[in-house]
């Protein structure tokens, strides 16, 4: 029984995270460099993990909290909503971003061999979310920053 249940771990594990699955990484931060958010999205379609902090103060999310990304570069937009599965309002937390389209470009695409490609997209976007900070309000105003997205498959 339990050889049986270390393998469906690991058979899940393996396929968590498929091979040759486009990978994108957005990495963010605020004018003054006290806000940071980054997170890893697999296909555009499921959240890795995604980590926010002000001041230090930092939520995390992971694969197995609740999830809505859209994504559509010829459109301009990119949306991620995260929230955990939990409505104790203890542990609840969520978080809201968006990017501005009008400041979405594209800055960087690398055709490699093969339909291999990186491409990289630069621009402002807008989040709101569960405070980290234990002394502050229990949600964020809205938070302007500054985002790189890298995204290859």
């Amino acid at each position: 029984m339990r050889h049986s249940l270390i393998l469906t771990i690991f058979s899940l594990l393996l396929v968590s995270f498929k091979p040759g699955e486009p990978v994108a990484i957005l990495t963010c931060k605020s004018v003054s460099g006290r806000t940071l958010f980054s997170a890893t999205l697999p296909s555009f379609s499921y959240l890795d993990t995604a980590n926010f902090s002000i001041d230090g103060s930092m939520i995390a999310f992971s694969g197995s909290d609740q999830g809505d990304i859209i994504f559509d570069p010829d459109n301009n937009i990119l949306t991620i909503y995260l929230t955990t599965a939990s409505k104790n309002p203890k542990t609840y937390k969520f978080l809201k971003f968006w990017a501005l389209p009008a400041t979405f470009k594209r800055v960087k695409h690398d055709k490699q061999s093969g339909s291999q490609f990186h491409d990289t997209y630069e621009f402002q976007a807008k989040l709101v979310a569960t405070e980290p900070r234990p002394t502050a309000d229990k949600i964020t105003k809205v938070i302007e920053l500054t985002c790189q997205l890298d995204y290859e498959l």
